[in-house]
């Protein structure tokens, strides 16, 4: 997917408007639901986050989408929220393909179990027969 970043202009205009204070709120960065952090950025190093709009949707590289932050912020945002986000439509993308993990049918609740070397029902975690392919 291709990245909307921001330009420099966007950027600079984020950082202006942020008084110089990382402006991340809400659990999404790590904080408790509607604080601000509020942190320092005079000296340290701005980095400016797309949010709510991912970079990879169209349109999200605009002022209303930067959030000037602090890096711990970003890190923890981008540890626990835009990795697993992406990660996940990954999966869907493929799932939508018709493209299944190795050792599984399409569309079957069976699965080869490699640690137990064996097929094994999803639903009820018993061994079961290897399938007719």
């Amino acid at each position: 997917m291709p990245r909307h970043n921001f330009s420099a202009k966007v950027k600079r205009q984020a950082h202006e408007r942020s008084g110089g204070h990382c402006e991340a709120v809400g659990e999404v960065y790590g904080l408790p639901p509607g604080q601000r952090c509020n942190a320092a950025l005079a000296g340290k190093r701005v980095e400016i986050d797309h949010y709510p709009i991912p970079a990879t949707d169209e349109g999200s590289d605009v002022l209303e989408n930067a959030v000037a932050c602090c890096t711990k912020c970003h890190g923890h945002k981008t540890a626990t929220y835009d990795v697993p986000m992406q990660a996940k439509g990954k999966r869907v993308a493929t799932r939508h393909l018709g493209i299944s993990q190795p050792g599984t049918l399409p569309g079957a609740r069976i699965k080869y179990s490699r640690a137990r070397g064996v097929w094994v029902d999803r639903a009820t975690g018993q061994i079961v027969e290897a399938p007719q392919q």
